[in-house]
């Protein structure tokens, strides 16, 4: 066990968050899968409960209300002490509901996890948790799971370690491995440095693992590291095939940030000097430019899944489009509509 930094629980509050949302809206009539990858011990210090316990507790909460059908919990970790201390932690959490089954799987998870993927049922909605401490496991597994129908994953990509290493001759193999192929070495990324490799970088694996969507999150070094607040720490990505996911995960990211809409995070307590929050008059701006004048008439809904890698959720875009009523676009409301603006609305740009 180990003491959980404070920018480290930004992850947990993230599942805490989405999880409830996903197993609702999937688990009403088939059975879900969770598949958390490196599992670890399930505690920290002062008992502070990890990612399975977090998860663990939430799904007894789900299925003792009856929002679930059921659930399989399943959980993979390498080292043999901290499956073991798991296997206990989790055995302590049982109520013995018989809806709730969880299995702690002495494995790497980087050679496991692609058989466990093809042996769930297709039918069953699958969340893959991929934490670990260093690199991923091979992007291609995780490309291979996405190409499944109903399956997500949320990936800790460790930015901090792996750039250290990108340069490095002993760490040449451990990355090619992670990307599956050596093509790495040529990408525009190895010929910079600082924020224009750390931009290139994120683009080339979301581009490499090719889902749909793929919103992220920054987790800066916090001031207890001692490494400065403005430092890029990892990158948590959700990845999946599916705009409701997309849309849930980035309005639960939009508001765990350092500011509202920053989607990045440091806890740092000293406040904020500069406001770096987007303003609503920037997505006033993007929507004249990009869909006034051309005769564009679109969905609510669609519009922000066609725009999804602006940073506003969809309160700023129901204020935004409310405002430019009538002088830039008209909203085709249902009868029983007045003033409001919901997802299958008619946004009709001038």
């Amino acid at each position: 066990m180990h003491e959980l930094k404070e920018v480290s629980k930004a992850k947990h509050r993230i599942l805490e968050k989405y999880f409830p949302a996903w197993a609702r809206i999937l688990g009403k009539y088939h059975r879900l899968v969770y598949v958390d990858c490196f599992a670890g011990a399930g505690t920290y210090d002062n008992n502070e409960p990890g990612s399975p316990i977090i998860i663990y507790r939430l799904a007894k909460k789900l299925v003792n209300e009856n929002k679930i059908k059921g659930i399989s919990l399943l959980f993979i970790e390498k080292d043999i002490r901290s499956a073991e201390q798991l296997q206990k932690n989790l055995e302590a959490e049982d109520d013995g509901n018989k809806k709730i089954y969880f299995n702690v799987n002495h494995k790497d998870a980087k050679n496991f996890t692609e058989i466990l993927s093809k042996i769930i049922p297709p039918k069953w909605p699958a969340f893959f948790f991929i934490d670990p401490y260093g690199y991923p496991m091979s992007l291609p597994i995780i490309k291979s799971i996405l190409k499944l129908p109903k399956r997500e994953v949320l990936l800790n990509l460790m930015w901090s370690g792996i750039n250290r290493n990108l340069e490095n001759p002993k760490t040449i193999t451990s990355i090619t491995t992670m990307f599956g192929h050596s093509n790495w070495q040529k990408h525009p990324f190895m010929q910079t440095n600082s924020v224009e490799r750390e931009k290139l970088f994120l683009e080339y694996v979301k581009a490499e693992i090719d889902s749909k969507f793929a919103p992220d999150f920054k987790i800066k070094f916090s001031p207890e590291e001692g490494m400065g607040t403005d430092r890029t720490k990892y990158y948590l990505i959700h990845f999946s095939n599916h705009p409701k996911a997309m849309l849930i995960m980035k309005q639960i990211m939009h508001g765990l940030g350092d500011e509202e809409g920053t989607f990045d995070y440091s806890a740092d307590k000293q406040g904020i000097l500069f406001s770096r929050k987007p303003k609503l008059s920037e997505l006033r701006e993007y929507l004249i430019k990009n869909f006034c004048g051309k005769s564009i008439t679109i969905s609510f809904e669609q519009l922000q899944i066609d725009t999804c890698d602006l940073p506003s959720v969809e309160k700023e875009y129901r204020k935004t489009i409310k405002d430019m009523e009538g002088e830039y676009l008209d909203v085709q409301r249902t009868e029983s509509q007045t003033t409001g603006i919901t997802g299958k609305n008619i946004i009709a740009f001038y």
